[in-house]
């Protein structure tokens, strides 16, 4: 499967300013795209673009949103359910906003499945029972039973990313996951995410953290602006970037102090 994005334009309605101009990337399924750059470069505007969140009274989008050919923006609202938690999953920022917190998490899980698939009550349970374990997380029965309040920001993220593996995502956007999380919550999101490409998952994460980009790997897209200024593979961007403004974020950040030269 494979996400194409061609000449994707969003702009503000209120002001009819553009704040994502003419740009076009591709992700298929065992590959990773990083979308990096500073706050208010475009990045969560052209996620939630993809995944159909803008809201519509304030944000306008025009291009193509290819989903193996199909355009996801001039699809009718049922077929876009079909594949929205299904092909294609979104894990947000802050996972406790994505999860109701007076709902237990097997119970906001199966709810989930059950939207996608034709299993049976106790199929569902042993899949979600068998994706929280396969995502790294410990005593997934005791998970599975506990309320969002009862789990780490890690823990959490954790479960967001077994739901999009219990429900075959081959697609998973990703916006900001490590941002409000310590090193070793972060080291160990990453390495889902690994598992997950490995598995043959699509990545496309958010991020502005160049240690997340050289930990996650593939490809990368600098934003500024609303624009593209430099994509490549990782390794080739940040040990060779060409784009002034790449190597000013490049300089501005930790990895600067870092050895690049591993990515």
């Amino acid at each position: 499967m494979n996400l194409c994005v061609k000449d994707l334009c969003i702009t503000a309605n209120r002001e009819n300013k553009a704040l994502v101009r003419g740009i076009g990337f591709s992700v298929s399924q065992g590959e990773s795209l990083i979308l990096l750059g500073q706050s208010g470069s475009g990045k969560t505007l052209t996620c939630r673009a993809v995944m159909g969140l803008l809201e519509p009274r304030r944000f306008s989008a025009r291009g193509e949103i290819l989903l193996d050919g199909r355009n996801l923006l001039t699809l009718s609202l049922r077929e876009r359910q079909k594949i929205y938690g299904g092909e294609l999953a979104f894990i947000p920022q802050n996972p406790m906003t994505a999860l109701d917190p007076s709902m237990r998490i097997g119970a906001q899980m199966d709810e989930t499945l059950a939207l996608h698939s034709p299993l049976s009550k106790a199929e569902r349970r042993k899949k979600i029972l068998e994706s929280l374990s396969e995502a790294g997380l410990p005593d997934a029965a005791g998970i599975y039973g506990a309320y969002p309040y009862m789990l780490s920001g890690g823990m959490l993220q954790r479960v967001l990313i077994a739901m999009t593996m219990m429900g075959d995502a081959k697609i998973v956007i990703a916006d900001e996951p490590t941002t409000a999380l310590d090193v070793v919550h972060r080291n160990e999101t990453i390495h889902s995410f690994l598992q997950l490409r490995q598995n043959g998952v699509g990545i496309m994460m958010v991020t502005h953290d160049f240690s997340v980009a050289v930990q996650l790997g593939g490809h990368v897209m600098i934003m500024k602006d609303g624009i593209i200024v430099e994509h490549g593979s990782v390794h080739e961007v940040l040990t060779n970037p060409r784009a002034p403004y790449t190597r000013a974020l490049i300089a501005a950040s930790s990895l600067s102090h870092t050895r690049t030269g591993e990515v």
